[in-house]
C-alpha cells in the first residue's frame, strides 16, 4: 500500500483545488476570444453547490448577484477590461444554496490582452466569502451607534489624555458643556483654566491623588464657561495602564447644574410649602397612616365651618360622613354635596393622594378640597352646548348621528320615520335681510317643527338649513302626515319686517325604518336622497323614499366619503396647487400658493373635487378634510414658511370647519408647532360658508387676522348680498368670481363689475385677485382696472405641490444668491 500511495503521480489540479478550498478562495476564468467561462469547485462549494449542480456559462455569476449589485460590479468590471484600471475589487452579494445573501470580495484583473489591439483576451477574479466580516462591521457599528446614542441621551462628554504624548482629546458634548467650540485647542491645562477659583485647590489635590494612587477619582466642582457662566460639573477619571500599552488617562463629564440648584431649592421647599398651605384657596387636610387628621389649613377651617381642634385627631372618613354625601362625576372623580350657608347645595370636589415613605410603605395622605359648584354648573351647561345647536336649541349634526345610530343598533327600539328638512330660499332671505333675518327664520321654522312633532321625536340640525328628525311610529300615513302639517307651519313662519319673500317653506325627504341593523350614515344618505326628490319636484313638499329601489347616487356618495378618510390614511390624497401671480409680473412665480387636492381611487382613477368635496360636505367630513389639508401643508412645508421664507400658503375653508369652534385652536397650535410666520398663511372662505354660521365665521376671522395671518373672501360677487360681507368681515383681499374675469376682455358689464370692486378695495384698504384667467387679453384690462393678483390656467396649471414648492424655493434661492454675488 505505502508503495502505490509513494509512486502515484501528484494531480497538480486536486492540490490547486485543495489550495483553493483551504483558503476559502473560488476562482472565475473568463476568455473572451473563446467565449468560454469556468467558475472553480471552490467557488460553487462556497455557494453551497457541488461542482457538476451549477454548469458553467458566461453570465453565472452575475445570475446570482443581487440585483442592487449588479450595475455597479459591470461597471467596475467594465472599467478593468477596456483598460481605464489596473485591477478591479468589488464587495457584492451572491444567492447561497439556501436562498440567503452572502457577501463576497472579488479581486481580479485582466492577464493577457491582444499585443496588437490591446483588447482583453482573458480575466481572472478570486472571490472570497466576507459574510462574517461584513456583520462584524455591521455590529461594531450598531455597537458604536448605541454607545453614542446612551452618552447624547445622558448629556456625558467624554475626553482622555495621553501622557506620553500630550495629547488631549474632548468630544463634542466635552466642548459643550464648557461653551468652547471645535476651533478652541485642548490641552492638559485646558481644565483646570476652567475651575471655578474658589474650587481650583481641591480639584488640583484630587488629580494629584489620582496621579499617585491610579485610583478612579469622583469630583463635584464648579466651572466658569468660556461665556462666564457657572456651571456644576459631575466628573469621573480613571488611569489606565495595560501591559505594553501606552497609559491614558481617560473621564467623563456631566453637567449637574439643574441637580444641584433643584437641591439647594428642596431646603426651602418645605418651608415654603407650609407657607403656601395656609395661603391658597383649596382646603388640604392630611392624615397619617391610620387615616386620622393630622393637619387642616385655613381654608379647609373655612370649608368645613369648624375650628381646627375640631378637626385634628378624627378619622378623616367618619368626619365626612356626617357632612356631606359622595357622588361621582364623569371623569370618576369624587364629588361631595354640602348644604351651602343658604341653604342651597355646594358641589366639592375630593382628592386623595397617598404619601409614601422612603421604604415604600405609605405614612399617610394629603386630602384636597375645591369648592366646584360653579364650574359643575358650567361643565353641565358645556355638556348641553356639545351636543346642541347654540342658534335652534335642536342636537347639533353630531348628537343627532349617535343618537341616530343607538335607534338603529338597538333591537328592541320602535319602527321610526326619518325626516330630512332641508329649509327651502334661506339664502334668499339671508341675501336680502341679513344673518340676523336668517338667524330668526331658522328659530322660527325650528319651533315650527317642533310644534307639530310629537313628544318623543328628536330633532337635531345637520348644518346651515339642513335638519332631521326620528318620529316613532309604525304608521306610515300618520308620519306623511306630520311632515305635512310641518310643511304647512314652516310655510307660515312669521319673517322680519320688511320680507317679501314669501317662497320660505322647506322640501322633506322620509325614509321608513322597521328593523334594527341598518347603517345610520346609509339612513341619513337615502333620507337625503328623498329631500333631493322633493326638490326636484319644485321643493316645499314632502318625498317618501320607494323601498323597492336603491339609492345609487346616495351610496355612492356614502361609499367616497367611506374612501376619503382611508385615502387620508394610504397617501391616496394628494396635495396640489396653483400659484397666484402678480399682475406686473405674472411670467414669474410670486411665491404666493392656494393648496387644493386631488383623490385617487383604489383603483388609480383620479376622482375630481367636484365630486369628493361634495360628499365629504353631506357627511360631515369637510373639517377633518380641512384640518388634513392644512396639517399636512404646515408639517411638511412649515421650515419654508419662516419669517424670511419665500413661501405663502392659502386654504380654503368650509361652511363645517368655520363652524367647528375648535377651529381657531387647531389653526394656532398647527401654526406655532411648525415654526410658521402667520403673514405666510391666507385662509380664503366664501359667502356660502359664511352664511352657515355667521357668529363663528366672525370670530375666527377676527382671530386669525389678530394672529398677523391674512384673510381673502373667495368667490366675491356671486351673491346678493357680497359688498355687504365687505362691511362685516375685516380682509386683506377678495378674489372675484371667475364668472366676471372669463370674458372681460369682451364684457363691459364684467369690467364695470371689477372696476366697480377694485374701487372699494382702494378706499378700504386691502388688494383684489382675479382668478380664472384662461386668456392673455384678460391681463391688460386687468392691470387697467387695478387688479393686483392673478391666478389662472393661462398662467400656471394645478401641480402636486411639493413640485411646485421646490421650484418656488428653488426660484429664491438662484435670487438670493445672484444678490449676493452682485
Amino acid at each position: 500500500m505505502s508503495d502505490q500511495i509513494a509512486t502515484s503521480p501528484i494531480n497538480d489540479a486536486d492540490i490547486w483545488q485543495h489550495a483553493l478550498s483551504v483558503a476559502r478562495l473560488g476562482v472565475i476564468d473568463r476568455n473572451f476570444a473563446t467565449g468560454e467561462t469556468s467558475h472553480s469547485a471552490s467557488w460553487k462549494r462556497m455557494l453551497g453547490y457541488d461542482e457538476h449542480e451549477l454548469p458553467d456559462h458566461e453570465d453565472l455569476w452575475l445570475s446570482l448577484m443581487h440585483p442592487d449589485d449588479i450595475e455597479r460590479v459591470r461597471d467596475i468590471s467594465r472599467r478593468n477590461v477596456v483598460g481605464e484600471t489596473e485591477y478591479l475589487e468589488a464587495e457584492f452579494r451572491l444567492r447561497h444554496k439556501s436562498g440567503e445573501w452572502r457577501w463576497f470580495l472579488g479581486r481580479g484583473c485582466v492577464v493577457e490582452r491582444d499585443p496588437d489591439t490591446g483588447i482583453a483576451i482573458r480575466l481572472i477574479a478570486l472571490q472570497t466569502d466576507i459574510t462574517g466580516q461584513k456583520n462584524s462591521e455591521t455590529e461594531l457599528r450598531h455597537a458604536n451607534e448605541r454607545l453614542r446614542l446612551a452618552l447624547d441621551a445622558s448629556g456625558i462628554g467624554t475626553w482622555h489624555y495621553e501622557p506620553d504624548t500630550g495629547r488631549m482629546f474632548w468630544d463634542e458634548r466635552m466642548r459643550e458643556i464648557y461653551g468652547i467650540g471645535p476651533e478652541f485647542e485642548v490641552s492638559l491645562d485646558t481644565c483646570p483654566a476652567f475651575v471655578h477659583p474658589e474650587d481650583r485647590d481641591a480639584v488640583e489635590a484630587q488629580v494629584a491623588r489620582l496621579i499617585e494612587t491610579r485610583e478612579t477619582l469622583h469630583a463635584r466642582y464648579r466651572i466658569v464657561r468660556a461665556d462666564e457662566e457657572i456651571r456644576f460639573i459631575d466628573a469621573h477619571t480613571r488611569y489606565l495602564s495595560e501591559g505594553q500599552h501606552s497609559a491614558r488617562v481617560v473621564g467623563i463629564v456631566r453637567d449637574v447644574t439643574s441637580e444641584v440648584r433643584a437641591a439647594e431649592a428642596l431646603a426651602t421647599e418645605k418651608e415654603t410649602l407650609r407657607v403656601t398651605l395656609h395661603s391658597i384657596r383649596d382646603a388640604v387636610v392630611a392624615t397619617d397612616g391610620e387615616g386620622i387628621i393630622t393637619y387642616a389649613n385655613e381654608s379647609a377651617i373655612q370649608l368645613f365651618g369648624c375650628e381646627n381642634s375640631d378637626m385634628i385627631g378624627q378619622p378623616i372618613g367618619a368626619w365626612l360622613a356626617g357632612r356631606c354625601k359622595t357622588r361621582r362625576d364623569e371623569d370618576a372623580k369624587t364629588l361631595l354635596a354640602m348644604a351651602g350657608d343658604d341653604g342651597s347645595e355646594r358641589v366639592i370636589r375630593h382628592t386623595a393622594a397617598p404619601i409614601a415613605a422612603g421604604t415604600g410603605t405609605v405614612s399617610g395622605s394629603v386630602h384636597t378640597f375645591q369648592d366646584v359648584t360653579q364650574e359643575h354648573a358650567r361643565k353641565r351647561e358645556l355638556a348641553y352646548a356639545a351636543r346642541h345647536d347654540s342658534l335652534t336649541g335642536v342636537l347639533n349634526r353630531r348628537a343627532f348621528e349617535e343618537t341616530l345610530a343607538d335607534f338603529v343598533s338597538d333591537a328592541e327600539a320602535p319602527s321610526f320615520a326619518l325626516f330630512y328638512i332641508d329649509i327651502d330660499y334661506f339664502k334668499a332671505i339671508n341675501d336680502m335681510a341679513g344673518h340676523a333675518a336668517g338667524d330668526a327664520a331658522l328659530k322660527g321654522a325650528t319651533e315650527a317643527m317642533k310644534q307639530c312633532l310629537p313628544s318623543s321625536a328628536i330633532v337635531g340640525r345637520l348644518g346651515g338649513d339642513e335638519f332631521a328628525a326620528i318620529v316613532p311610529t309604525s304608521d306610515r300615513d300618520s308620519a306623511i302626515a306630520v311632515a305635512e302639517r310641518m310643511l304647512e307651519a314652516i310655510r307660515s313662519t312669521p319673517l322680519p319686517a320688511g320680507m317679501r319673500h314669501r317662497d320660505f317653506g322647506a322640501s322633506i325627504g322620509v325614509e321608513f325604518v322597521d328593523a334594527p341593523g341598518e347603517s345610520a350614515t346609509n339612513l341619513l344618505a337615502r333620507a337625503d336622497d328623498a329631500c333631493y326628490a322633493a326638490k326636484a319636484g319644485g321643493r316645499n313638499r314632502v318625498a317618501v323614499r320607494d323601498g323597492r329601489s336603491d339609492t345609487a347616487g346616495g351610496l355612492a356618495a356614502i361609499r367616497m366619503a367611506s374612501d376619503l378618510g382611508d385615502a387620508m390614511e394610504d397617501g391616496r390624497l394628494k396635495l396640489y396647487a396653483q400659484e397666484l401671480r402678480r399682475l406686473d409680473d405674472p411670467w414669474n412665480t410670486c411665491g404666493t400658493v392656494e393648496v387644493l387636492t386631488r383623490l385617487v381611487d383604489t383603483n388609480g382613477n383620479n376622482v375630481p373635487p367636484s365630486e369628493f368635496i361634495p360628499a365629504a360636505e353631506r357627511f360631515g367630513m369637510a373639517s377633518m378634510l380641512d384640518r388634513w389639508v392644512i396639517r399636512q401643508a404646515l408639517e411638511r412645508h412649515g421650515s419654508q414658511m419662516g419669517p424670511d421664507g419665500a413661501l405663502s400658503l392659502g386654504f380654503n375653508l368650509s361652511a363645517q370647519t368655520l363652524s367647528d369652534p375648535s377651529l381657531w385652536t387647531f389653526v394656532k397650535e398647527t401654526i406655532a408647532e411648525n415654526g410658521v410666520a402667520p403673514n405666510h398663511v391666507t385662509f380664503e372662505i366664501t359667502e356660502t360658508a359664511t352664511v352657515t354660521n355667521f357668529e363663528a365665521a366672525q370670530q375666527f376671522v377676527r382671530h386669525v387676522r389678530a394672529l398677523g395671518c391674512r384673510v381673502s373672501l373667495d368667490d366675491f360677487g356671486a351673491g346678493l348680498s357680497s359688498f355687504g360681507y365687505l362691511r362685516r368681515f375685516s380682509v386683506d383681499s377678495v378674489k372675484i368670481d371667475g364668472e366676471f374675469v372669463e370674458n372681460i376682455a369682451r364684457s363691459r358689464f364684467d369690467r364695470a363689475i371689477v372696476s366697480s370692486i377694485t374701487g372699494i378695495a382702494r378706499d378700504l384698504g386691502f388688494y383684489v385677485v382675479a382668478e380664472r384667467i384662461e386668456e392673455e387679453a384678460a391681463l391688460d384690462v386687468l392691470r387697467e382696472l387695478g387688479v393686483r393678483k392673478v391666478q389662472g390656467y393661462l398662467l400656471h396649471k394645478p401641480e402636486p405641490l411639493e413640485d411646485l414648492i421646490a421650484r418656488i424655493c428653488g426660484h429664491a434661492g438662484a435670487e438670493t444668491a445672484e444678490r449676493r454675488a452682485g
